[in-house]
């Protein structure tokens, strides 16, 4: 009964399977989904695409179509205005159909012949990493028309923030999908604070960037605004804080690829998920999460825990990673403070990674030798997180 109405509607749009069937004669095409329900699979991906067709304007052209959820409005226009969309009533039910039978795949994106880093990082059909490094050859595709710069800056001027340096903050929490369970990808806002203060002590003014956030920070500084529980919250101004941010400073959630669109740099504090390592497209420095043996009371080794595949069970669910016998902890606001203070000197140095991921290699070397996953030259471990804790990555 489930697929009934899904029947009646490919039986009122056979005429338009059958017009793709002809088109497809003539001109070829794809078909495919933007996820949409999560604001990191719209904001990266999409921009990728877009470079990529710049790059490759013979590129097999894609017709689009949204989820029924949007995580962000003025994304959703940009991208309108940039790629093929149809309405989702539309070309959904079509999708799905194409999906389902063999017969159609020549209407669906073919990846068989992409590298296996192209492959393991698929969402849904859509490509999440910038293999062919296009964004660092195109300027972002996010434009601001006169009126939406003059709401930006009129907002920053409202704020005392016109031609500050300005970082965005943030922390992926349970409440913006409303997860039952306290997911290991999420992080306490309120453990950024010596850092936050660090920032605004070096000139710097923060505002903490978020959706749907309920716990408000609980430090009081004229220099550090709580945009996200604020009424003046929205998409568009999201995505314009994240074109005059100087960087961010999140945990490992879809929100920092805001700073992925506009190519600023990333601090993820509470990293958990080593496979996100091959996606980050921005530079970015990481500063994980410890592993503790729960028999034993003592630390396991990063390597140790990702071939043990820790972080590829549900980070959703920590019953799972707790069921096998360990612990995951949480970054320390001195860790994350010395975090900061690592990526002020990067930046300061024009932000070259060359020597520091030459001091990483031997980390680096064992991830790729035990789970495949190649160094992306882009990534970085907070280097004063790595000297004190060098037996953890080493070994």
């Amino acid at each position: 009964m489930k697929k009934f109405p899904l029947i009646i509607k490919l039986f009122f749009l056979a005429p338009i399977v059958l017009l793709f069937l002809i088109i497809r004669i003539f001109k070829n095409f794809r078909i495919s989904k933007i996820i949409s329900q999560k604001i990191g699979h719209l904001a990266t991906p999409m921009e990728i695409y877009v470079c990529e067709y710049k790059d490759n304007p013979k590129k097999i052209p894609i017709i689009w179509f949204f989820d029924k959820i949007v995580a962000n409005q003025f994304l959703k226009k940009q991208w309108t205005k940039k790629l093929i969309i149809l309405p989702r009533l539309i070309l959904e039910p079509i999708y799905i159909l194409f999906k389902k039978y063999k017969f159609f795949n020549f209407f669906l994106e073919d990846f068989s012949k992409e590298s296996e880093i192209v492959k393991r990082t698929l969402k849904d059909g859509v490509k999440q990493i910038d293999d062919k490094e296009v964004l660092s050859k195109y300027k972002p595709s996010i434009e601001f028309t006169e009126k939406e710069k003059n709401e930006g800056e009129s907002y920053l001027n409202n704020k005392g923030l016109q031609n500050k340096k300005l970082v965005l903050f943030s922390a992926r929490t349970s409440s913006f999908h409303n997860e039952k369970l306290d997911s290991y990808r999420n992080s306490k806002i309120n453990n950024q604070i010596l850092g936050i203060r660090y920032l605004v002590s070096k000139n710097y003014n923060a505002l903490r960037i978020g959706k749907n956030e309920i716990e408000k920070i609980n430090f009081n500084n004229q220099n550090i605004i709580d945009y996200a529980t604020s009424k003046d919250r929205s998409d568009f101004l999201d995505v314009y804080l994240g074109s005059k941010c100087q960087f961010m400073i999140s945990s490992d959630s879809g929100i920092n690829q805001l700073a992925d669109l506009f190519r600023k740099p990333i601090l993820i504090v509470d990293h958990y998920y080593c496979l996100s390592f091959e996606r980050y497209t921005s530079k970015v420095i990481a500063l994980p999460k410890k592993f503790k043996n729960l028999n034993t009371g003592k630390l396991v080794s990063f390597v140790e825990a990702y071939k043990k595949l820790l972080i590829n069970n549900n980070p959703d669910n920590p019953s799972d990673v707790n069921q096998l016998g360990y612990e995951v902890i949480d970054n320390n606001e001195i860790e994350i403070k010395e975090a900061i203070e690592s990526m002020l000197t990067l930046i300061n140095d024009g932000f070259h990674l060359e020597d520091t991921l030459k001091k990483q290699k031997k980390f680096w070397y064992n991830i790729e030798t035990n789970l495949g996953y190649k160094p992306n030259k882009k990534v970085i471990i907070c280097p004063n997180f790595y000297s004190k804790n060098i037996q953890l990555f080493e070994h």
